[in-house]
């Protein structure tokens, strides 16, 4: 089984690439939001072998401008069922990852032997036009499109919500207050034996991310782990719940 990685943070993503040479690191990520003003960012992808791409708008404009490069979706670029993903492959889409809303009996039914599976990262809960950086700093924009901005909200309970603003395309994206993780679930996982394992990197710095990247890979290659796991707190979100 393969294992793919999405970073935010491009010292992670040399980090992950230089300590695990066999896992996948996507280099071209594409923004939350495809805005008419930032066609730079599409036009720059169109010169890379591969992107991930998030929105359907963004699909289109690689597919209209004749991309050469594989183009896999995220998480966000729905394909709730196998019909959805089949249109989605009509699209020009080379792999779909398979939604986090769907339970294990959900992904089972529909299928994920050609889609990739989250079974790691932080979840965004929200996408969010009006800048969080502005609004917390005296109104001072701070624009930094290399590397944006960081920013912990709290949320009715007391706990922080990291935020990234995304200078590029002018949103943020809220992120749930622990990461999603299946590595207690690997029975199941293996049992719907989707054609990659998808780890999403946000927060985490370099040494986490590859410790993070280590455990996953000894699942995988000995499929089992007995050290404790990396990060304490995290959500097992929708794979386990049950359809009533």
């Amino acid at each position: 089984m393969e294992i793919s990685v999405v970073c935010e943070r491009d010292d992670v993503k040399k980090a992950v690439r230089r300590s695990f040479p066999g896992i996948h690191v996507y280099e071209t990520v594409l923004p939350y939001v495809f805005r008419t003003g930032n066609t730079d960012i599409m036009e720059e992808a169109l010169e890379s072998d591969e992107a991930v791409a998030r929105t359907v708008d963004e699909l289109a404009f690689l597919t209209e401008n004749s991309y050469m490069g594989r183009i896999i979706g995220d998480t966000y670029l729905y394909a709730m069922n196998s019909r959805a993903a089949d249109m989605l492959k009509e699209m020009g889409l080379c792999r779909d990852c398979a939604p986090l809303e769907l339970t294990f009996n959900e992904l089972r039914e529909r299928g994920v032997s050609e889609s990739e599976l989250m079974v790691y990262g932080r979840v965004p809960l929200m996408v969010s036009a009006q800048c969080v950086y502005r609004n917390t700093h005296d109104d001072r924009c701070g624009k930094d499109e290399k590397n944006g901005h960081w920013v912990t909200l709290k949320d009715r309970t007391g706990r922080d919500l990291p935020c990234r603003c995304d200078c590029r395309c002018c949103c943020n994206i809220i992120y749930n207050s622990v990461p999603l993780s299946l590595h207690n679930m690997m029975k199941e996982v293996t049992k719907l034996d989707p054609a990659s394992l998808r780890l999403v990197f946000t927060t985490e710095g370099p040494e986490e991310a590859c410790s993070i990247a280590g455990y996953y890979t000894e699942l995988v290659n000995e499929g089992k782990n007995d050290r404790p796991f990396p990060v304490k707190e995290y959500t097992t979100g929708h794979f386990r719940n049950k359809v009533e």
